[in-house]
Order: C-alpha cells, then sequence, then structure tokens
C-alpha cells in the first residue's frame, strides 16, 4: 500500500459500509493478504485438471454443507458440480491461456453486511485459503460485489464466494443479460484454423446491444449496492402514491428488500398486486401518470368504488 493509498478500514468507509462492519472488512484483509490475481492453477494440463475437478466435486460439496452448517448459512456448489466443459474452452482462448480457478466453485449467501465478513473470517477454518479478495470495495466491471475467495481442494484450486442474499437474487437475473453479452462477445473472437487470425465483424446493432446490456448490467448492480447500504443503515420506506389513468397506485420502495404495490382496479373490482403497475408507473407506457398525495389517493378509491356501486 503506497502513502497516497488510504487504510482498509478508509476503503470501507469510503464504499459506505458502517463504522463496526468496516473494521470487521479491514480485519479480513489483514487475515488473508494474498490477491486473487496473484495465483493460477497448480495443474497446468487442461484434460487433467478437468479430471481432478471432477474427482474432487463430492468431497468439494461436503466441505460446503458442513461450512455452511457451521457459520448458520446455506452453502451450496455451482450445479452439476464441475463449471461446463463447453464453457471452459470458450474461455480458454485467446493469447493469455489461464486456466480457469472455478472448475469447482461455491457460495454462501447471507443476510447482512455484517454476517459477510463475520463468514469470511472462517473460511480459513474450513478451507485452505489461497487467495482473497474484496469485491465489496473492489467490485467487478459489472458492478457485481461479493467475498472472493480461491481455496485448496486437495492440490485443486477452487472458488468461494460469500454472497449477500440481494446480490444473489439480483445475480440470477444478470445472468440472462450476460448470457447476450457472451454470444455477442464470441462473435467477435478471431478465428485462426489455417493462416492468418480473421476478426468476425459485428453487425452495427451488435455494438450497440453489448454497449447498453453492458451499462444496464453495472446500473442494475449499483442500484443493489445502494439498496444493500439503505437496508443496512436503516432507512424507513419511501411511500409514493400514483394516479395511473384513473386507477390509484400506491408505492413502498423497501431499501434492501424490493417494492410493494397496491392499486384499486375497478375492471377488477378492488385492490390488486400488480407487477404491470409498477412497469408502468416506471415507464409510463401504458397511460398518463401522475404523482399525487395520500389523501388524493383515497378520494380517488373511494370515487371509483361509489362509481362501481352505482
Amino acid at each position: 500500500m503506497t502513502p497516497d493509498t488510504p487504510s482498509p478500514l478508509q476503503q470501507a468507509l469510503d464504499a459506505g459500509l458502517s463504522r463496526q462492519t468496516a473494521a470487521l472488512c479491514a480485519l479480513v484483509l489483514a487475515q488473508y493478504p494474498v490477491d486473487t490475481a496473484q495465483v493460477e492453477q497448480p495443474e497446468s494440463n487442461f484434460l487433467e485438471l478437468y479430471a481432478a475437478a471432477k474427482r474432487y466435486a463430492g468431497s468439494f460439496q461436503q466441505s460446503l454443507e458442513r461450512f455452511g452448517n457451521t457459520v448458520g448459512f446455506p452453502a451450496q456448489s455451482r450445479p452439476g458440480g464441475v463449471k461446463s466443459l463447453d464453457r471452459i474452452v470458450e474461455k480458454y482462448q485467446g493469447d493469455n491461456r489461464l486456466l480457469p480457478l472455478d472448475m469447482l466453485a461455491g457460495k454462501v449467501v447471507v443476510p447482512t453486511l455484517q454476517a459477510l465478513y463475520s463468514v469470511a473470517a472462517q473460511v480459513g477454518a474450513a478451507f485452505e485459503v489461497v487467495a482473497y479478495r474484496d469485491r465489496l470495495l473492489r467490485p467487478q466491471k459489472s458492478g457485481y460485489r461479493d467475498l472472493h475467495f480461491i481455496v485448496n481442494v486437495s492440490g485443486h484450486y477452487a472458488e468461494l464466494k460469500i454472497m449477500h442474499q440481494f446480490f444473489d437474487s439480483v445475480d440470477g437475473y444478470e445472468h440472462r443479460l450476460y448470457e447476450i453479452r457472451r454470444s455477442l462477445e464470441i462473435r467477435a473472437q478471431p478465428v485462426g484454423l489455417s493462416g492468418p487470425e480473421v476478426y468476425p465483424v459485428l453487425e452495427s446493432v451488435e455494438p450497440l446491444v453489448l454497449d447498453t446490456l453492458e451499462d444496464t448490467s453495472r446500473e442494475l448492480f449499483e442500484k443493489a449496492w445502494l439498496m444493500v447500504l439503505g437496508r443496512e443503515a436503516g432507512e424507513l420506506p419511501v411511500v409514493k402514491y400514483y394516479l395511473l389513468g384513473q386507477v390509484p397506485v400506491k408505492l413502498e420502495e423497501r431499501p434492501g428488500e424490493g417494492a410493494a404495490l397496491v392499486a384499486f382496479d375497478p375492471l377488477r373490482g378492488g385492490y390488486v398486486a400488480d407487477a404491470r403497475y409498477y412497469s408502468a408507473i416506471k415507464r409510463e407506457d401504458r397511460e398518463p401518470v401522475r404523482e399525487i398525495s395520500a389523501a388524493e389517493f383515497e378520494q380517488q378509491v373511494e370515487r371509483l368504488k361509489q362509481e362501481g356501486a352505482e
């Protein structure tokens, strides 16, 4: 760390963590000083590495389950045990042919930022930790955040992530965007079966889609992070009222939890919770949307009830 670099504690505070959580963050960083970017798989043979991952998948799963039971939070390995061979081959291209560190991968999902670091501090008691990166302080380019470990499983390096449950949920949706981005990026990979490499040209619309999806992922994860911080800080729900055409809508946005919506729909004869109203309010693409007061919301509900009774 250079003289101009903030201390780990200050970095954690600058990221928005509470002082208590920031202190835990700094302790965990000191506990695992080697960064994940500094390590490579010990095995250099691709097929031997894949065979080792298959061989140790069961024991890694058992270790994860024991660790989850110890810390009191759900722990699981990648569905199917080992990373898809097609996906590994896809990444193992180009000049920088580093063998992946996540052929075996697992995660522990926790409900709070403080629990993230509390669990992270216990990883070393259950696994041989090779490297660690705090991706809450140093998020991925996409904005994704977690605590990222590389652990030694009988000479094979595996990935272990400690995740906030909100990011785990958001990641499930963002992964669909990632799959589209990946398919476009693959199209731009050089092809050189014989002779010079040929770089395919993306159609004019594809770079636009690629850039837009990247921006969307960053915005999604950044909003998720702000919601997590809001929840940790104990921010109260924000309640707003809207008139969507003639339909009064109450929208309660809860930091770190999501949104609760209720609308009085005269066509369906009462209160409904319909996500389409949320989309219509955010995009204003269904009917004219106007923000109103709580009193106006109640007045419109009563008006629609009277009209329905006539």
